[in-house]
């Protein structure tokens, strides 16, 4: 797919459900992420306690690692939030079809869900063909 789709609500169900880290690369609003355990990073800031800086995301969520959708631009080193919840307008990179779960390829999109190996990220709540963009529900 050659586009990204912005960070697009549609709902969040009025509370909305979004984590902060921070990105291991420049990152992009609308492009789908994982949590990054390349760096030897363990809870740094405590043993009983959290601070943003403890997760650490990356791009090109696929398969079984996606956690959400960066809701915003962010530098290599800065911080960026996450969407892990919600509706959104995203690209399609293959067929989505309404009502079917959905899998990403760690090209941005989704596709109705097939092989093994994949981790269900969505639901379709319209239709689309490849390079369109469809509305989901993350699950």
């Amino acid at each position: 797919m050659a586009f990204t789709t912005q960070y697009v609500p549609v709902l969040d169900g009025g509370v909305p459900r979004t984590i902060t880290g921070v990105a291991r690369e420049a990152i992009s609003g609308g492009q789908f992420v994982y949590c990054s355990g390349a760096a030897a990073k363990v809870n740094v800031s405590g043993l009983d306690s959290f601070a943003a800086s403890d997760i650490e995301f990356a791009t090109g969520a696929s398969g079984t690692l996606f956690t959400g959708i960066a809701t915003h631009n962010a530098a290599s080193g800065a911080y960026v939030t996450v969407a892990t919840a919600g509706m959104f307008i995203v690209g399609g990179e293959a067929t989505t079809t309404a009502g079917q779960v959905l899998s990403t390829g760690g090209v941005h999109g989704v596709r109705d869900l097939t092989g093994s190996g994949v981790q269900m990220v969505a639901r379709a709540l319209t239709s689309a063909g490849s390079e369109g963009y469809a509305v989901v529900k993350l699950l």
